[in-house]
């Protein structure tokens, strides 16, 4: 697979373009409640399989940066929709490893570690994760996750 091919299913000619397009057509999904990773006709879909298929240790750095990005956020909104959406704890757990090793070290996000302690019933140092999370934000949201976690809601 070739990055010249996730350009021509998203109908761009730059790896930026492509993320654009990607979180553009993501965020209209998941707002939706249209998020799905069993949909293979949905761009985040195609787009997906491409990047997972493509050498990125091959991409100029740029370009792998980029396409990292894509595959975490790829994964990220999948262990939501196995929790929420079809109820697949394994599901959950394999996204939320794949989420992990393409988000790397520096990345802002702390969300994705805490639905992965959560996924895999790690309550003790998911509230521990949560209680150092400092962006308001994530904070909230991190708050919202450990009460539906806690009351069932997960799976």
């Amino acid at each position: 697979m070739s990055l010249l091919e996730a350009y021509a299913v998203a109908g761009v000619t730059t790896i930026r373009d492509l993320y654009r397009a990607y979180i553009d057509e993501d965020q209209r999904l998941f707002k939706a409640g249209e998020w799905d990773y069993e949909n293979p006709f949905l761009l985040t879909n195609k787009v997906r399989k491409i990047l997972s298929r493509t050498n990125l240790r091959a991409l100029p750095k740029e370009e792998r940066e980029w396409c990292l990005e894509i595959l975490w956020f790829w994964h990220h909104h999948a262990i939501s929709s196995a929790i929420w959406m079809h109820k697949d704890k394994e599901a959950a757990r394999l996204n939320a490893v794949a989420a992990l090793i393409y988000q790397g070290d520096d990345h802002p996000n702390q969300i994705t570690t805490l639905l992965t302690l959560l996924v895999y019933d790690n309550l003790p140092e998911a509230e521990q994760w949560a209680e150092r999370i400092n962006d308001e934000e994530e904070r909230e949201t991190a708050q919202k996750l450990m009460k539906e976690y806690k009351a069932g809601e997960f799976f």
